[in-house]
């Protein structure tokens, strides 16, 4: 049986008192937290009690990495995918949502029968027709790393699920040392006049126009050579120009797409994980549940507005690893300056309305290229100083902690000395906040802020900021 780390059993502890309020429930966690392994524990125990269980996804690479976490748990579901005749009397499913969709009214009496449904990678719109068909009755567990939907047709969230649990977030478990950290890279591009793709951005004929996939080898080989690494481009022909230009480059890199046969991908996949230097350039695959924690370098080939995707393709290469514990971002599309960095604190919300704090600002190290918060004094990665302005030379010492050190010695800290940091947009006072877990203590925290706040107690260790 496998050992749950103390968050996941903190998570798992309140996913079930909100279950027994809300029936349809939201598990939000980072990509990396261990989802897969946090609802298959539950289903493991739900099957104990006598349960019948559904799990739904969208892709066979999630449809194999639930087999291999079912397999750690003693479990053997039952696949339903596309030409199979699977045995409808089994306890445990896990079933393609395509699938499921075109028999959808031959499986009422199935669908109807599971006291238990869990759908990976919940906030995708792809799930919506499916879940009227679920048993009222049904307990309803939705994971993602990004419940957010956005767009005027898409349902929100909130019409389907009425709980949410959010224990912990990005930069409790890189404090923890569960992810990795993150050096980020950037370079600036001009949207304006770039065509788009539905509801983002295709910047295909941007790069193509300034051979920004030159850009993209050079920039990798000074930063990222010999490294396993995986780019996302916002269309196929984008993604198979980047990957000849490493091959005529001598890397060994290869694409794969949604139209890639099912052999191919499968092969693909499998030298990418059995060759350390390999490149994989792909579109609109990988970017949501696929797992390979060697991973040490992430290509952001595209721009997006979704912060959603944003995340899912960071996290990639966020997971760690006995000798990997930091992977590089190359950003070509001045996603970190739209969305904030990878490594953020976020509290989401399952209605589309709710509002997030704005990206914090960025900037550019001159001397590395690195990206820094704007208030940074001293670059992380290369140790570069930026000079200081005279309105600055009277700021309180705090100025030189960089955010992660402040992070780091949070719990030494005193409110004021937290409220300097807050002002000197060092960190967050929302994240402060989050670290909560005494009211009177929040309170004086915001006293310290020196502005009138008040806050929602949202569950035992989470406070949501909002004005009044």
């Amino acid at each position: 049986m496998i050992k749950l780390r103390p968050y996941q059993n903190d998570i798992i502890k309140s996913l079930r008192t909100t279950l027994g309020k809300h029936k349809r429930t939201i598990l939000c966690a980072p990509t990396g937290a261990g989802k897969t392994i946090m609802f298959t524990y539950l289903i493991s125990e739900h099957l104990k009690r006598g349960g019948n269980v559904l799990v739904l996804t969208h892709r066979t690479e999630l449809l194999k990495q639930s087999g291999s976490s079912f397999q750690k748990f003693g479990l053997s579901p039952e696949f339903i995918v596309a030409g199979s005749n699977p045995d409808l009397t089994a306890k445990l499913h896990v079933c393609m949502v395509e699938t499921l969709e075109r028999r959808k009214e031959a499986y009422n009496e199935f669908l109807l029968s599971k006291s238990l449904v869990v759908i990976d990678e919940a906030h995708l719109n792809i799930f919506t027709k499916i879940l009227p068909s679920i048993s009222p009755k049904a307990y309803v567990i939705g994971a993602t790393a990004t419940p957010e939907r956005k767009g005027r047709t898409t349902p929100s969230l909130d019409e389907f699920y009425t709980g949410i649990v959010q224990r912990i977030d990005t930069p409790q478990l890189i404090e923890q040392g569960f992810l990795s950290t993150a050096k980020t890279y950037g370079m600036p591009i001009s949207l304006k006049g770039i065509k788009r793709r539905g509801n983002d951005y295709d910047t295909s004929e941007y790069y193509e126009e300034n051979k920004t996939y030159i850009g993209v080898v050079k920039n990798w080989k000074r930063l990222c050579e010999g490294k396993k690494t995986i780019l996302f481009a916002s269309n196929v022909k984008s993604s198979r120009r980047v990957c000849e230009e490493f091959n005529a480059s001598g890397y060994p890199a290869r694409h794969i797409d949604g139209n890639t046969p099912q052999n191919e991908r499968e092969e693909t996949l499998e030298w990418f994980n059995d060759t350390p230097d390999a490149i994989v350039c792909n579109c609109g695959i990988l970017n949501a549940g696929f797992d390979q924690p060697d991973i040490e370098s992430v290509i952001l080939y595209r721009a997006t507005t979704s912060l959603p995707l944003y995340l899912q393709m960071c996290g990639r290469g966020s997971r760690t690893t006995k000798d990997l514990n930091e992977f590089t971002i190359l950003d070509f599309g001045e996603n970190v300056k739209r969305h904030g960095f990878w490594e953020d604190d976020r509290v989401w919300s399952l209605s589309k309305k709710a509002i997030r704090e704005m990206a914090a600002p960025v900037k550019d190290c001159p001397k590395c290229m690195a990206m820094l918060p704007t208030q940074a004094k001293e670059c992380q990665y290369c140790g570069h100083i930026f000079p200081v302005k005279l309105t600055e030379a009277e700021e309180v010492e705090l100025q030189l902690l960089d955010r992660a050190k402040i992070i780091s010695e949070f719990k030494t800290m005193s409110n004021r000395e937290l409220a300097s940091a807050c002002k000197d947009k060092t960190i967050k006072a929302s994240w402060v906040l989050h670290n909560k877990t005494d009211k009177e203590d929040a309170r004086d925290f915001l006293r310290e802020m020196g502005y009138k706040k008040s806050f929602e107690y949202v569950n035992k260790k989470r406070y949501k900021v909002f004005q009044q």
